[in-house]
């Protein structure tokens, strides 16, 4: 009886023992390894920096199962100093280190806007201006009103072409745009001063020795009059909302509040001929499409020039158009056909007592008329020329000749012509 209670009790050690192995087994198995890692703390937007002051409002640090994270994550905050998001990132979810970017991205200063512009190395520092520097905006007008003036100064440069960040090599072996930081009225007045034809250049600042003394008497109002004309005055309409650029240690641009003025240039666009018209040709919707481009003038030099045929179709020019020239209603008529012929006439003839006294053949004078001119002024690259035309009296107009503004101002319209062209310049 002894022994058979002493082998009940060896099996039941060993089936408590097998019990214990298997119940760890179990337990080891439903362990899931876990990690800390980065994840952000709300959705965050492409270009979202990282910096040690506020890196603990977008990233939080939780721990994730191991197996279910991607192959790389960030684990470590300092990873993520210094850099920006190169794409956006919902909450929660984890960073690759692909996303993060020390470059490629332009980061605006609060308040400024980026603008950008057509520049040649040769204009801008050689190429040698790379995003980060700041730079000078020197204009010229290439008249005898100005010869040079700063049209911005102390302005940041935040791209190259598609760069954002300086080359390998220092130096752009070529650019062909490059990108500000300005506030609203600044990029307006870039873009009038481009409108104006003004010649701009880049002068790089040395961040060594530029200090904003050299600068303190710049106004934006004078380098406004400045790219005003004779007649029309340059203005720039300001938008309430436009904020000033932040104080820092990069000096300020001084100068008031521009104040907006209303442009008082009107433009018209008119028809000008692309090529010579023969006379009696009909007005078609392929005619008005091949042999006619649109130009913008001034209003006052328009005049009676049209920018439209579209009514007139199925009438003809009965005098034709030449090449360039604009075309005004009493040019627009029907086609002119050929002369029907005259009946013969015979007089009666004289009686054989009738004598009939010769007739002295007479001249008839030619009526006087006396020719009317009017001048376009129209503003090139190079400078302005005024542009003569003589209207003929059917009421079209033909050019004649370009002058030089003082030419003009020598001989009026009423005058006609000059006795001699400038030199240079070619009569049509």
């Amino acid at each position: 009886m002894k022994q058979k209670n002493l082998i009940l009790m060896v099996v039941a050690v060993g089936c408590g023992l097998v019990a214990a192995f298997l119940t760890s087994q179990m337990s080891a198995k439903g362990q899931v390894e876990q990690v800390d890692v980065l994840v952000a703390a709300k959705d965050l937007p492409v270009g979202t920096p990282f910096t040690a002051e506020d890196i603990d409002k977008h990233v939080k640090q939780v721990k994730r199962p191991k197996d279910g994270l991607p192959p790389n994550v960030v684990t470590n905050k300092d990873a993520m100093i210094g850099k920006r998001l190169s794409r956006q990132i919902r909450a929660d979810e984890t960073f690759d280190p692909k996303d993060l970017s020390t470059g490629g991205i332009i980061a605006l200063p609060e308040g400024l806007n980026l603008y950008t512009m057509p520049i040649s190395p040769s204009k801008g520092g050689g190429g040698f201006i790379v995003p980060g520097d700041r730079v000078t905006i020197l204009a010229n007008l290439g008249d005898k009103r100005t010869n040079n003036f700063k049209l911005l100064v102390n302005v940041l440069v935040v791209g190259v072409d598609t760069n954002s960040t300086s080359p390998d090599k220092g130096v752009y072996a070529s650019m062909n745009h490059i990108s500000f930081a300005v506030t609203q009225k600044q990029a307006q007045l870039l873009s009038l001063a481009q409108f104006r034809h003004a010649s701009l250049e880049l002068l790089l600042l040395n961040p060594l020795a530029y200090r904003g003394d050299e600068d303190k008497d710049y106004d934006i109002d004078k380098v406004i009059k400045l790219l005003s004309d004779e007649k029309h005055a340059a203005g720039i309409v300001t938008d309430p909302n436009d904020q000033k650029p932040p104080t820092g240690d990069k000096p300020p641009i001084p100068g008031p509040e521009v104040k907006p003025i209303t442009p008082a240039v009107e433009m018209a666009r008119v028809l000008v001929a692309k090529r010579d018209i023969d006379p009696n040709t009909e007005i078609t919707a392929d005619l008005i499409k091949d042999a006619f481009t649109t130009k913008e003038l001034p209003k006052e030099y328009a005049g009676p020039a049209v920018g439209d045929l579209t009514p007139w179709l199925g009438k003809a020019f009965p005098k034709g158009v030449w090449k360039d020239q604009t075309v005004i209603p009493g040019m627009i008529g029907e086609k002119e056909g050929k002369p029907s012929p005259r009946d013969e006439f015979n007089p009666p003839k004289p009686g054989p007592e009738a004598k009939v006294e010769p007739k002295q053949p007479t001249t008839p004078e030619a009526p006087k008329v006396r020719k009317r001119y009017f001048d376009v002024k129209v503003i090139t690259a190079s400078g302005i020329v005024v542009h003569r035309y003589e209207i003929w009296p059917d009421g079209s107009n033909r050019k004649v000749a370009e002058l030089t503004p003082e030419e003009a101002a020598k001989s009026p319209p009423e005058d006609g012509l000059p006795t001699a062209p400038a030199p240079g310049k070619k009569r049509d």
